[in-house]
């Protein structure tokens, strides 16, 4: 066979194998779907992702003992992040005190959990009540200096609601609109929650035809002023455009439930204001906390005063007109609510 012969016939081999050989390589972040817990981000292998909500914007606070249990994903360089089509967002890295570059998701840092073994295991999430999977959200909570957590699209950007509105109508229009653009969706179906968000997600035509999301029946938007993830200019402009606090508890039947969906306890042992259930007890009754600076907001018809109060590890501790709230540790996924009446002593928290 003559050398072009051969040439010829290695290029046409080539043509024939080359696209198997780009079906093989490898993509860093892809998005993953489960029956019970939606899409989420899995990194190399299919492995699951999660994130850490004591976190900073842009920065690891998981170090030792937790980032052996927790493995944050890392790359060598940034621009070694390779992201699956159609996940919004910005992949960026950060760097840990060892200088290894850590990935994160709109400043969210990123790791996987030292007990999933294989793709579509996510046996992290929920772990503590402090670790979760991450979802490519339309919506989503972030938490930012000052204001606590509240919910931000699916770049990580700011979102406001606008006191001039009415529930499921927009009027915000022309200049405004140009000033305050909205969040809006292609179609219903393209909407994906993030984790840990009671209260209701809805869509409003606008005068245009776009789908703009509503969460409470509020229309959402940016404001153009906002310039990097982690900024909330917006706040109280004009006295009209406020942040968005998700609810922090909501309701289930006949009592309430967590932001995460946990049935909601009290002790009858406790004093106003006062938590007496401490060690065992607080391993087999957890305190139902969040972090300082969330503001607390209950949705329309639950009428209690929501507080916290400190603990003796510094945590801070919900209260719903004073009685202080634990989850039970026999409840393992939202809707078990086994703990009502045990030791005639713990009771379901009434709205």
């Amino acid at each position: 066979m003559s050398k072009l012969k051969m040439l010829i016939l290695l290029l046409f081999v080539f043509s024939l194998v080359s696209p198997v050989m780009a079906q093989d390589s490898t993509t860093l972040i892809s998005v993953a779907t489960s029956d019970t817990l939606g899409k989420y981000l899995v990194g190399e292998n299919g492995l699951t992702l999660y994130s850490f909500p004591p976190d900073p914007i842009n920065e690891s606070v998981c170090y030792d003992a937790c980032a052996e249990a927790w493995p944050p994903l890392t790359v060598e360089s940034a621009d070694k992040i390779t992201v699956a089509d159609g996940i919004p967002g910005t992949f960026a890295t950060t760097t840990r005190k060892d200088g290894a570059l850590q990935v994160t998701y709109n400043g969210i840092p990123l790791y996987y959990w030292a007990r999933d073994a294989q793709a579509g295991d996510t046996t992290g999430n929920r772990v503590g009540r402090i670790w979760w999977i991450v979802p490519p959200a339309t919506v989503y909570p972030q938490r930012v200096p000052e204001l606590g957590n509240i919910l931000v699209g699916p770049t990580g950007m700011t979102l406001y609601t606008f006191t001039n509105d009415q529930p499921g109508v927009s009027n915000c229009y022309d200049q405004c609109a140009e000033n305050w653009p909205p969040l809006t969706v292609e179609s219903a179906d393209a909407f994906v929650p993030g984790v840990n968000l009671l209260g209701k997600f809805d869509f409003a035509e606008r005068k245009d035809g776009a789908l703009q999301v509503t969460y409470n029946g509020w229309p959402l938007y940016y404001w153009q002023g906002d310039a990097a993830i982690g900024d909330a200019t917006g706040q109280n402009v004009g006295e009209k455009w406020f942040t968005v606090v998700a609810d922090v508890i909501g309701v289930k039947d006949d009592h309430l439930i967590s932001y995460d969906g946990m049935t909601l306890y009290t002790f009858s042992k406790d004093a106003d204001g006062v938590s007496n259930c401490s060690g065992d007890c607080a391993k087999a009754w957890p305190p139902f906390t969040v972090l300082k600076g969330d503001r607390l907001v209950a949705p329309e018809g639950v009428t209690g005063t929501l507080a916290t109060i400190e603990r003796e590890d510094g945590k801070l501790q919900v209260t719903y007109n004073g009685a202080p709230l634990y989850v039970y540790a026999e409840d393992k996924v939202p809707g078990d609510a086994k703990g009502d009446k045990v030791g005639d002593v713990w009771f379901f928290a009434k709205p």
